[in-house]
């Protein structure tokens, strides 16, 4: 089960991630966790902890003496406690994957776990490459940022991001630096190209992000609409397939099954819609947005109003969201800038920084539960025959005011 972190929960996630921008997930703790110590293992935990090299359940036998025991950092206010954690899996026919908390009864009789908590579980990896698993509540016994990072230290992209502070500084009040291309109508890339230069980054020259490979730079003169990314949908095994063999045409097939008579294309059906979670679905349409865990995608739901029922219509898998989301947004550093001719040349006066790390997918996935992100479809096609019309890019999108849930603390930078 994916938890949703509240709001003073989450400020905590963002004070973390400042340190250490890893993977992570939470796990809400009930009455039954505490008093039964035999936790479900979900699949994005076991992930998180086969990546890490800390153990692989498809090849733990079962039966709760053939799990394997690691220890673990729980972070405190005041200091820290070595917690030991197992993992095994169940003495059925299933073989249930489970862990359990050392001493957990006993911490929640200490008051240190409270039922309700939602503790934050995530792997440092250190110089020798070997993994460690520290844990965070983030309801009750916070600590604070001095004793969180003296415990996990900081990752290589804050640490990029501390070696060229002085350089950004210098870059900010240095006033306005001509254009790196010359002479010459102004492009939208100019203004990073600039930074580039200034920054001595090679343009271009780098497949991953602009700083060796760890920030990326965004410079702006002018308001951008916020997208997250576009991807497309798969369609196996639902109706659009059916109705579509050819998989390069079932976007227009989607929009041509489930839209609406045009009002500004003649014998066409349009779709322009958003798509939220199913108790903020935000359309008239009856889709929504279906985390599914035990599948690892995320679904694109429709009700069927006569059965009462929904049907899946299209679906991301969880790989191909994580891998897009990583694609186009690591650490990135925000850069606004003026704008100015001066003989012929354009100029940028560079302003306003932030700073910001890369999303987690956890977060990514909590937040379209939520109903924060949504999904916009865009576009119209013909009612039958060959299929004519446009799809004006169907996109993963975040409301403004909430983009500091994803990306975690948005850090404005005083130089």
């Amino acid at each position: 089960m994916i938890f949703t972190p509240y709001e003073d929960e989450l400020h905590v996630i963002n004070k973390i991630q400042k340190f250490q921008n890893t993977d992570y997930v939470l796990l809400r703790l009930t009455s039954t966790m505490i008093e039964k110590n035999n936790i479900d293992a979900n699949q994005c935990f076991r992930e998180m902890l086969l990546r890490e090299n800390i153990v692989d359940y498809e090849t733990l036998r079962n039966g709760g003496s053939n799990g394997l025991e690691f220890q673990s950092t729980l972070i405190l206010p005041d200091t820290i406690e070595h917690v030991k954690l197992k993992f095994y899996r169940v003495k059925n026919l299933r073989g249930d994957r489970r862990f359990s908390i050392e001493t957990i009864k006993r911490k929640f009789q200490n008051g240190i776990f409270h039922s309700g908590d939602l503790l934050y579980i995530s792997s440092t990896t250190d110089i020798y490459g070997a993994s460690s698993i520290f844990i965070v509540n983030l309801t009750h016994n916070i600590p604070s940022e001095e004793m969180i990072k003296s415990t996990i230290g900081l990752d290589p992209i804050t640490q990029k991001f501390n070696e060229i502070k002085p350089h950004l500084a210098e870059i900010i009040h240095g006033g306005f630096y001509n254009n790196s291309k010359g002479k010459g109508k102004i492009a939208p890339k100019d203004v990073g190209d600039t930074l580039e230069n200034l920054l001595k980054v090679p343009t271009n020259n780098n497949p991953g992000a602009d700083l060796d490979g760890l920030i990326e730079l965004k410079a702006k003169y002018s308001k951008t609409r916020d997208t997250l990314f576009t991807l497309r949908p798969c369609f196996e095994g639902t109706e659009v397939a059916m109705y579509e063999p050819n998989d390069r045409s079932r976007v227009s097939a989607f929009t041509r099954l489930y839209g609406y008579d045009s009002d500004k294309h003649p014998n066409c059906n349009s779709l322009y819609i958003t798509i939220g979670s199913i108790h903020n679905p935000q359309n008239g349409q009856g889709f929504f947005l279906h985390v599914d865990e035990d599948n690892l995608k995320v679904s694109l739901m429709k009700m069927d109003p006569h059965k009462n029922s929904a049907i899946e219509t299209a679906f991301w898998t969880f790989d191909a969201l994580k891998q897009q989301l990583s694609i186009k947004h690591p650490a990135t550093l925000w850069l606004k800038a003026n704008t100015r001719e001066n003989n012929g040349v354009i100029q940028f006066e560079y302003t306003d920084i932030e700073f910001s790390k890369a999303p987690q997918f956890m977060t990514f996935l909590s937040l379209i539960k939520s109903g924060i992100i949504t999904y916009d479809w865009r576009g119209y096609t013909s009612k039958e025959g060959k299929y004519r019309g446009k799809n004006h890019g169907n996109a993963w999108r975040i409301k403004p005011a909430a983009k500091s849930k994803l990306f975690g603390e948005i850090e404005k930078i005083e130089l």
